[in-house]
């Protein structure tokens, strides 16, 4: 009795019922453990690799009226619910002994491109035990920085370097010239991105009222005033940079102008100049309103293309004319 009091006693003290789970913060989140469902208590995950295997024997049951065919079907259920309780317990027990429930030492010390190898050659720990597997791991790591220093040592070597204290030297410039490099794609980068997001905000189509204002309410360009007569008027316009946007290097000086004043991008411009020419060719487009319609954007931009095209155009051919 005393042995039983003792051993509930004991297990009482080891359970965890009734007590609230800890909150984890933003940062900490919950464990690797916790997230696959492990319960290290009770040596069970939840759920467990093939849950289902039991459903298929939860309503068999053996009668003294069955056939000898029926009996040998329902053992046959039996055999293969135990196979597969096999599985079960061997893929347990692979987790378990690999000790995959928590991270890898070895994978921390490594750089991102030796990480990416550890990954894939984690296939291979079916075949292998955790130590095989970890000095396979090892040595393909080991193979790859020797094969990169060797590497780096025929590029010093082609540089004309003929010590290691000059290849060291090669090195370090060269390792200096592209984090120069990435930064400054970097910054160029964040810079065409910013100056994209503020070419579709200003480069929407506009409406025209029936009194001929413009209302930015419906697709305008969100100026501080609620309407804006006539021509739009635009503010800070040295603000506006189309350096290294795409198509920038095909515009002429007085393009650029254009583009900059009317806030288009190069591409836009040269879409829309490609258009207008190929309408004005066909005599579709004689005079500025007709090129209006072709366009779903402010018509003084589009007055300002149709000049641009024509000033190409009658240097080379004849317009039509009405």
């Amino acid at each position: 009795m005393m042995i039983s009091l003792t051993l509930l006693h004991d297990g009482h003290v080891d359970r965890s019922v009734g007590v609230k789970k800890p909150r984890y913060s933003a940062d900490e989140g919950p464990s690797l453990t916790e997230l696959s469902g492990y319960n290290a208590k009770r040596h069970e995950f939840d759920p467990e690799y093939d849950n289902d295997a039991e459903q298929a024997l939860a309503e068999m049951e053996f009668k003294e009226t069955d056939s000898e065919t029926d009996r040998e079907l329902k053992l046959r259920v039996l055999r293969i619910y135990l196979s597969r309780l096999d599985e079960r317990k061997r893929r347990k027990e692979f987790i378990l002994e690999r000790n995959l429930l928590f991270p890898n030492p070895l994978e921390k010390d490594l750089t991102n491109e030796d990480r990416e190898v550890y990954h894939r050659y984690k296939v291979f720990m079916r075949f292998l035990s955790k130590e095989e597997h970890e000095a396979l791991v090892r040595s393909v790591i080991e193979e790859r920085k020797i094969r990169r220093r060797i590497q780096e040592l025929q590029e010093c070597r082609s540089a004309g370097c003929r010590t290691l204290a000059e290849a060291k030297i090669h090195i370090e410039q060269k390792r200096k010239k592209e984090y120069e490099l990435n930064a400054q794609k970097a910054k160029e980068s964040n810079h065409l991105i910013a100056n994209t997001k503020l070419v579709q905000k200003m480069n929407r189509p506009m409406k025209i009222e029936s009194d001929g204002n413009l209302d930015p309410k419906k697709g305008g360009v969100g100026l501080d005033s609620p309407k804006t007569t006539g021509l739009t008027s635009v503010k800070q316009w040295d603000d506006w940079d189309i350096v290294g946007l795409p198509g920038a290097e095909l515009l002429s000086a007085s393009e650029k102008l254009l583009c900059c004043q009317n806030r288009l991008l190069p591409s836009h411009y040269l879409r829309m100049q490609e258009v207008l020419m190929q309408e004005i060719f066909k005599g579709s487009v004689l005079k500025k309103e007709d090129a209006h319609v072709l366009f779903k954007v402010d018509p003084t931009k589009v007055d300002s293309v149709y000049d641009m095209v024509t000033k190409k155009l009658g240097n080379h051919v004849e317009l039509p004319t009405v």
